[in-house]
């Protein structure tokens, strides 16, 4: 018998509904080689399962050794910013030295306007742009004129590589502006021809760690797209990142003071965010990525707080905020799904189970936490059901189930107070509980009322299922009055069709009386009556007896309509078979001018009373 083991990846399969459907006509042959088929199947899922480990494996390797070279990268950082700091006092220490050369210089070169000096940068800009758009084809669709756009910095030949195969497509130059980069690829006849044009916002350009088949290049992202480039000289690439390091960091500086109306309404005017702070946002999705996959809960659980904090505490104005709240709510569903499947396990012990729905509080999700934890425990409740064993006896199964049931609702309040504190989540663990009783319910009913037992055997199940159920008082829970409403209905159903089957018995005693006077048996000496009468009198008694066993307050009224029934039966009985002998009415009026009947239906009455009391 074959298996298609792509059915067992379904997150919707039945197990049950499987198994019936696959075996429900089968013999014991098709049984053994179902069992074969699925030995065979897990041996070749097991085989998958390792060969992915040692894959996974690999490609984890790999990835660490990338994050080792990112020390070299680091520490080269380190050196060009030193490099530009020395650069930067040279400078600093050149404008002092120049300072007294300068004021001499004014005495004897007569001071130009501001105005002019403006007007010769604008024209210089204009040039460039004209420039531009002459020397490159379709650059006025991207660029058009404007008072403040000018180059930054032009990189000719270089080359646009392949990212799967790390081959030369094409030889393009690239136009950095103050507010964009231009793109332009090389026809055959030298021809440039505007192909890309992106806003100095929407890119990021990154340098590119040098390996055999690829040196000299950078990547430019434009999400979601990545773009590489290769310079045919070294200066080439590191001049197009500092120009662009250097646009970054003029634009950070000026976005400020170009947005006065925003500090007039209210919103941060001059504030930036933290260098850390954007550190750690940026590097957030690969931190969470890796600490998923390595099952570092409690480490990517507090990421996960931290950027939330960063998001709150920042505004929303800045583009990184806005990625990173969507990156938070993305890693967010991501982990409680892998949690919630974990807390799912039926074998997870109180500790685990309590760090489980730790994390899933932390993460904003007490709703999940309490729907998986207490599915999951109903599963348990319903797996030890099940492996409950019943011998023939119906007292010890019922025992042995109340005992089962009651013990793990004791055990889950118990587990759910001490990591559930907020008072609104109490109700539905109420809620949880009276759905488990009413699972019990039906349990019982199928085995106790469903089997006609006597009310001797049905009031013992009874009194054991309360005795198991008072365990929960030690919690704060009181079931004795759901199980007494839930069984109700099932009681008076019992106590009626025992009426019913007395009420036959009374018709056989009346039809089989012949109306001869015997002794009254218990009901004094001078009683004289039929033998009927003290027949009914002791099935009164033992029906009373009976009943009293599972009556309550609230079947009171039944217990007495019972009794009065079956006596206004037996003496309609009586009436009807006394007509049929004649030749005994003298007898029969004897009998009840006596009051034997009256004082048998008092008798029955002060008992029940008695016992219902």
């Amino acid at each position: 018998m074959s298996i298609d083991l792509h059915r067992f990846a379904n997150d919707n399969l039945q197990p049950e509904e499987f198994v019936r459907k696959s075996l429900g006509d089968a013999n014991e042959e098709n049984i053994r080689s179902f069992y074969k088929s699925l030995v065979d199947a897990k041996h070749v899922v097991g085989g998958d399962l390792q060969r992915n480990v040692y894959r996974n494996y690999t490609e984890f390797v790999s990835i660490s050794k990338e994050i080792s070279n990112l020390d070299a990268d680091v520490l080269r950082i380190k050196e060009y910013l030193n490099e530009l700091k020395s650069i930067w006092e040279s400078f600093l220490q050149m404008t002092q030295d120049d300072h007294q050369t300068t004021q001499s210089s004014r005495i004897i070169l007569p001071d130009r306007k501001r105005s002019d000096l403006l007007g010769d940068t604008h024209a210089i800009h204009r040039a460039q742009i004209l420039s531009l758009w002459e020397s490159v084809e379709g650059a006025q669709r991207f660029i058009p004129q404007a008072q403040h756009k000018h180059i930054v910095r032009e990189c000719v030949d270089m080359y646009e590589i392949n990212p799967k195969t790390l081959q030369s497509r094409q030889t393009v130059h690239l136009f950095l502006l103050n507010d964009c980069l231009l793109v332009a690829r090389k026809r055959s006849n030298h021809r440039l021809v505007a192909e890309y044009c992106w806003s100095i916002q929407d890119l990021t350009i990154m340098d590119m760690k040098d390996t055999e088949e690829l040196k000299r290049a950078f990547r430019i992202v434009v999400y979601p797209q990545t773009f590489i480039y290769q310079a045919e000289r070294l200066e080439d690439k590191l001049g197009l990142l500092n120009a662009y390091k250097r646009l970054m960091d003029d634009h950070h500086e000026d976005k400020p003071m170009d947005t006065p109306v925003k500090a007039i309404s209210g919103a941060p005017s001059g504030q930036q965010l933290h260098p850390e702070k954007e550190k750690y946002l940026v590097e957030l999705p690969d931190q969470l990525e890796v600490l998923i996959a390595l099952r570092e809960f409690e480490k990517s659980v507090t990421y996960i707080e931290k950027a939330r904090h960063i998001v709150l505490t920042s505004p929303s104005s800045f583009p990184i905020i806005r990625e990173a709240r969507e990156h938070v709510a993305h890693y967010t569903d991501i982990l409680c799904s892998i949690v919630s499947r974990d807390l799912s396990n039926t074998l997870l012990t109180k500790i685990q189970f309590q760090r489980y729905v730790n994390w899933l509080l932390r993460l904003e999700q007490s709703e999940k936490a309490r729907e998986v934890f207490l599915a999951t425990r109903s599963m348990i409740i319903k797996k030890r059901i099940r492996q409950l064993v019943f011998g023939g006896d119906i007292t010890t199964y019922i025992s042995e189930l109340a005992l089962v049931v009651f013990t793990l609702i004791r055990n889950t309040c118990e587990w759910y107070r001490d990591s559930f504190k907020q008072n609104e989540m109490a109700s539905g663990f109420v809620t949880w509980v009276r759905e488990q009783t009413e699972i019990y319910a039906d349990i019982y009913r199928r085995q106790v009322f469903g089997q006609k037992l006597g009310c001797q055997a049905i009031a013992d199940c009874f009194k054991s299922t309360l005795e198991h159920c008072s365990i929960l008082r030690k919690v704060g829970l009181d079931l004795k009055f759901l199980l007494e409403d839930l069984f109700l209905d099932n009681v008076k159903e019992t106590v009626m069709n025992y009426k019913q089957r007395n009420m036959e018995k009374v018709e056989k005693f009346a039809k089989n009386d012949n109306f001869m006077i015997v002794s009254g048996q218990g009901l004094g000496t001078d009683v004289k009556v039929t033998s009927s009468v003290v027949s009914f009198y002791n099935l009164l008694i033992k029906f009373t007896n009976d009943i009293c066993l599972l009556s309550r307050v609230q079947m009171y009224s039944t217990v007495i309509e019972s009794i009065c029934s079956l006596t206004e039966h037996y003496l309609r009985m009586m009436i009807q078979e006394s007509r049929k002998n004649e030749d005994n009415v003298s007898c029969l009026y004897t009998t009840r001018k006596r009051g034997t009947y009256t004082l048998t239906e008092n008798n029955c009455f002060n008992e029940c009373v008695i016992c219902i009391g």
